[in-house]
């Protein structure tokens, strides 16, 4: 498995671990979106397990690409929608961060060595 394989993994845990440093963040300020709350809760647990399962795909040699675009577009949106209703914050650099690590992973597992690794895969 690349190096870019591996650094993708990595960045798409940092990006979880930021969508958590976010809600925690937010919860500081907002209790009504904290981890208190069971559908904040919930749905921090739901993306959870789609990152690992983004991650789990990633190491199988699956072509994420499309995923990390689709979600990043939902991230993105996300982001947009909590700056325009809440100002930006720490809460949102967080979220920002989050989006950024999904970049990078896009561009890891785009690289030269993770395409001919994609292809070694599928053969």
């Amino acid at each position: 498995m690349p190096s870019d394989i591996k650094k993708a993994a990595i960045a798409l845990v940092i990006s979880c671990i930021s969508t958590l440093m976010a809600v925690y963040f937010d919860g500081l300020e907002f209790e009504e979106i904290s981890f208190s709350d069971p559908f904040t809760l919930g749905i921090n647990v739901i993306w959870t397990f789609i990152i690992a399962w983004i991650i789990w795909d990633l190491f199988r040699g699956e072509d994420i690409k499309l995923t990390l675009i689709l979600v990043g577009a939902i991230m993105l949106a996300s982001v947009a929608w909590d700056i325009s209703e809440f100002g930006l914050g720490i809460a949102q650099l967080f979220d920002v961060l989050e989006l950024v690590m999904f970049v990078v992973a896009y561009l890891l597992v785009s690289s030269k060595e993770s395409k001919s690794w994609y292809l070694e895969k599928s053969l």
